[in-house]
C-alpha cells in the first residue's frame, strides 16, 4: 500500500514537471524546489551523485545515505527530495531534448519509489 501512494506522489510530481511541455524548452521544466528533511536546515548537495551515467544504479545507496542522515524523515519525503535533486541535475543538462528531460526523470521516479532502505 505504501509503494502505491509513493508512485501515485511520484507520479503527480513528475505530471507537475511536465505541464509546460507545450512551453518553449527553456521554461519548459520546473522542478520542485527542495525541502527541508526531518526539520534540518542543511541540504544535502547530491548533484556530483546524480550526474553520474549509472546513476539508476545508484540509487539505492543514495537513499540509504539520505535514510542515514535523516532518519526521522519517511520514505516519501526521501523520494521527493532525490527526485527534486535530479530534476535539477536533467534540467541543467543542454545536451537534452525536452522529450528526453521529462522521459529521464518518469524512469528515475519509477526506480526511485520501487526502491526501500
Amino acid at each position: 500500500m505504501k509503494i502505491i501512494v509513493a508512485r501515485r506522489m511520484a507520479v503527480f510530481l513528475v505530471a507537475g514537471l511536465a505541464l509546460g511541455a507545450g512551453v518553449p524548452a527553456a521554461s519548459a521544466l520546473e522542478c520542485p524546489r527542495l525541502q527541508s528533511l526531518d526539520g534540518s536546515t542543511t541540504l544535502p548537495d547530491l548533484t556530483a551523485q546524480l550526474k553520474t551515467k549509472d546513476v539508476l544504479s545508484q540509487i539505492p545507496g543514495i537513499l540509504g545515505y539520505l535514510h542515514e542522515q535523516f532518519p526521522h524523515a519517511g520514505k516519501l519525503p526521501l523520494d521527493n527530495y532525490l527526485i527534486a535533486s535530479y530534476c535539477a541535475v536533467v534540467k541543467a543538462d543542454a545536451t537534452l531534448s525536452e522529450v528526453e528531460r521529462q522521459a529521464k526523470i518518469r524512469d528515475f521516479a519509477d526506480k526511485v519509489v520501487s526502491k526501500s532502505f
